[in-house]
């Protein structure tokens, strides 16, 4: 499975309707070495994706959110690059993943979750690029 690199052209998306958690995502994905974009709301994560995606990098997003689950965001990002790596990020350890999504995900990580975790799974998805 191929690693994607982040870089200042190539940054995470992160989707989560907690802006608590959004925002958590976000400093943790800074401190990693990788610049982000992070969105409450998926539907304009959606766009912000369609008008973006070749400079996105990696999409993480909540499995369980209110306008459009993470499950749906995931197809129809897929549809645009079906290359995108992801991270899911569920409510609890088993929740389920619908049957067509788990070939497609590189790493999930269940709320509430530790620093080390989200970084171990960032790790196994995402090279930071060198800096100069």
């Amino acid at each position: 499975m191929a690693v994607t690199t982040c870089d200042d052209k190539h940054i995470v998306l992160i989707v989560d309707d907690e802006e608590m958690i959004e925002e958590m995502m976000g400093a943790l994905v800074e401190e990693y070495g990788c610049p982000h974009v992070s969105f409450d709301d998926p539907v304009k994560a959606l766009r912000h994706y369609e008008e973006n995606a070749r400079n996105i990098a990696l999409l993480v997003t909540d499995l369980t959110m209110p306008s459009m689950s993470g499950s749906d965001l995931v197809r129809k990002v897929l549809e645009i690059n079906p290359e995108l790596p992801i991270i899911l990020v569920t409510n609890y350890v088993g929740e389920d993943i619908p049957g067509d999504i788990p070939p497609l995900v590189r790493g999930t990580v269940s709320k509430p979750f530790t620093r080390s975790e989200f970084f171990h799974v960032l790790q196994k998805t995402v090279v930071r690029a060198e800096r100069r």
